[in-house]
């Protein structure tokens, strides 16, 4: 199936799958070092993968925490699965 996805900033990362068997692909937060900090626990914040997709029709996008960031950071998202529309057209925020 085909997915196209498209770079918002000069930045962002294109998602990659970390084997072939991979259940999905990882998405990377865009994030700028020298202006984005620490997240501070119990907080929530919105990071910007700087990347947007086109998910065909019928189907949807899942985002879930990855086992060792959850794992060793305590990192997930705020609604533990995010769902990205098929109709959705703006940045992947996470």
């Amino acid at each position: 199936m085909k997915v196209n996805i498209k770079k918002i900033t000069d930045s962002s990362l294109i998602p990659t799958r970390g084997s072939v068997d991979a259940a999905g692909y990882d998405l990377y937060a865009d994030i700028h070092p020298k202006t984005e900090g620490e997240i501070p626990p119990g907080t929530t914040v919105k990071i910007g993968t700087g990347i947007a997709m086109e998910i065909p029709k019928g189907y949807a996008g899942f985002i879930y925490a990855r086992s060792g960031i959850a794992t060793k950071k305590g990192l997930r998202p705020a609604n533990c699965v995010g769902v990205v529309d098929a109709d959705y057209r703006g940045e992947i925020i996470v």
